[in-house]
Order: C-alpha cells, then structure tokens, then sequence
C-alpha cells in the first residue's frame, strides 16, 4: 500500500506528495535527534543506516562536536518537514472541502501522514531541557494531535464503505473488535471482557467510583464515564491489533468530542484517564515517530496533580489550625463551568496514577502485554 498504491495517487495531488516528504524529513530529524545513549545501545542499527542514507563524520565517538552536528542535521530536517507540511496544507484544505470520488482516497492517506507528522514534530521538543521549555505542554500536544487523527473518521464517514473496505482498509482494521462465535456474549463489554487482561481491567475498573466523587457536574460525570468505557475497549482493539500502527491513537478517534474541553481545563478525572491511555500509547514508543510521547504526557500529569495534591493538603491544614471554627470538610474547588471537586476524605489524585506510572516503568518480559 505505501510503496505503490499511495505513491501512485501522490502523482496525481500534490498535498499527498508534500506529506509523504514531511513525513521522511522528520523521520531523518527523528534519527539525528535521537539521545546518544540510545545510539549507543542501538549502535549497530544506526550505523547501518547512516551507512546508507546520511554522510558521517570520521569519527564516530560521542564528542561534543559530533553532537553538535547532529542538531544541525535533525534541525535542517525539521525544517524541510516544516515547509513541505506547509505546503501541503495549501491544496489539502481546499481539496478536504470538496471531497470526491476522485480525491478521497488520496485525503484520507495525506491525513494519516499528517497525523504522523504531528506526532513526530513533537520529538525534537523531548531532546533537552532547554528545547522543552520553549513548547506547549505535552497535554497540550496530545490535544493537537487529536484533533488531527479525529481528521481521518470525518473524512471517512463521508464515503466509508468504499473506503473501509477498499484499498486503504488496512488502516481502519482498528474499527472492528472481532465478534464472538458465541451470540450471546456479542456486545462490546462481553467482548472486552474476553479480550483484555485482568489485570488491566481491575486496574480501569478503580477508576469508576473515583469518577462518581470527582465533580458534582452530572454532565462531567457522563463525559468521564463514556471516555472509561471507551478506554476498556481501547485496550481491546490494542489486544487485537498490537502491531498495527493504526491503533496508536484508537482512544483518541473514539473519544466524545466534549472530552477534550475537560482536559484543556485540566480536570484532574480526565487527565487520570489521559494518563492511564499512555499504558497503551507506551506499547508503540518504538516507532519512530511516537518515541518517548507518552512518558512526557505522564509526568506533566503527575506534576499538575501533585500540585493540587499539595494545594489540597494546605486547605486541610489551614482548617485544623483554625481549632473550634475548623469545617468538617474542605473547601470545593469551583471551575469556570460551575463543576467542583469534593476533596474532603479522597484519597489524593496521585494515588490514582500509581497504575500507569507503575506500568511506564516496566520493559520487555515484565510488561502487561
């Protein structure tokens, strides 16, 4: 599919062709930018690339000029990946507002490759401290990045039979969890239920109680729950797909849209959710273009929320100092929409993130899947 049929529709719109040179020129900036320890483990890898494709200096060591240099090339490539997405976009847009049977195929494979390089532009941000102060937030990143693989269900539904059971079906085999030989055990829970470990279910399974405590909004807590229920069958199309790159963002495409607002508010619920998606996101850190995605949404969500962890025990503290004027219960904390938070007798929110930073840590043999 990508070393014929894609190309071939290349020939023919331009926004597709612009996107599969993004997409290589950041796959070259991913390979300069990668750590050196990481060269180091893999080295035999890298040199057989470099060897190839990429011109290398005499000497092969770790100096600081040979770094140097590669920041140079990762940046030179980046660049390039930056001015052909551009251009890409330029006849993406108007052809995404005029979809037809001539052009549908090659938008949807331009959006993939878009969503890729999404992605991807986020890698070169995790190289050094001094590169990562001058960014957005990871969650932040996860957002945008949504919204983009979000792109390729829009178009899809448009024409979707022709273009699911087509010649880029391969890149929606992450819709279907298959169905059971036994009829009665065919809805999507039974099928979960069959499909994913225990151990994670037990694990998604604490989350729903602490959704019900979470916020007085009734309309959050429905937004909460649905975004659970859909992650418990993320984690089954993972289960049936574990090497397909199409499921790297499979919660993302099946999220609610009202999901997203709570986490750019930075709702703690949603944020444990988010963060516990990363056990799935973490499985793919070895494709080029995911790289170490989700170990970074993971800490910054542990650091906002051991922030309002210390913020919280602070008001308990202030209660008792005040003796016999103390309240039983702590303050709520109020949000722009009216929604609040019960704090009083909950555990603390990093607590809930003991699963998923417990799972990042683990490798190889000792991992869930």
């Amino acid at each position: 599919m990508w070393q014929a049929g894609i190309p071939q529709h290349a020939k023919s719109h331009s926004f597709l062709m612009h996107s599969i040179l993004s997409t290589s020129a950041y796959h070259l900036s991913c390979a300069y930018a990668r750590p050196l320890q990481r060269q180091q483990e893999r080295s035999q890898d890298v040199l057989a690339i470099k060897e190839d494709v990429m011109p290398v200096p005499a000497s092969q060591g770790v100096s600081p000029d040979y770094t140097e240099w590669q920041t140079r090339q990762s940046n030179r490539y980046e660049r390039y990946a930056l001015d052909q997405q551009r251009l890409a976009f330029y006849s993406y847009i108007p052809n995404l507002s005029a979809l037809n049977s001539q052009n549908h195929e090659a938008l949807c494979a331009a959006t993939v490759l878009l969503s890729i390089n999404a992605v991807a532009s986020t890698q070169n941000r995790y190289t050094s401290p001094a590169l990562e102060s001058q960014h957005a937030s990871p969650i932040d990143d996860w957002l945008e990045i949504s919204i983009l693989v979000r792109g390729v269900d829009a178009i899809t539904r448009n024409d979707a039979d022709k273009i699911v059971n087509g010649p880029l079906q391969p890149l929606y085999s992450y819709r279907h969890i298959e169905p059971s030989n036994d009829s009665a055990v065919g809805d999507v829970e039974s099928q979960v239920k069959r499909i994913v470990s225990p151990y994670i279910l037990s694990a998604l399974d604490e989350l729903a109680p602490a959704i019900e405590h979470c916020t007085s909004s009734e309309a959050d807590k429905e937004i909460l729950q649905a975004a659970l229920v859909l992650l418990r069958a993320s984690f089954a199309v993972v289960a049936v797909n574990p090497e397909h790159d199409s499921v790297v963002m499979v919660w993302s495409n099946l999220l609610d849209a009202h999901f997203f607002p709570l986490v750019k508010r930075r709702e703690p619920m949603a944020l444990i959710l988010l963060a516990y998606s990363m056990v799935l996101l973490k499985k793919f850190r070895d494709r080029w273009w995911v790289g170490e995605l989700s170990t970074k949404i993971l800490r910054d969500v542990a650091g906002l929320l051991t922030l309002l962890d210390e913020r919280d025990e602070e008001q308990r503290s202030e209660q008792v100092v005040e003796g016999d004027c103390a309240r039983t219960h702590s303050p709520l904390q109020r949000y722009s929409d009216g929604a609040s938070v019960p704090t009083a007798g909950m555990a603390k929110w990093t607590h809930l993130l003991e699963w998923p930073l417990r799972e990042s840590r683990k490798s190889g043999a000792s991992c869930i899947w």
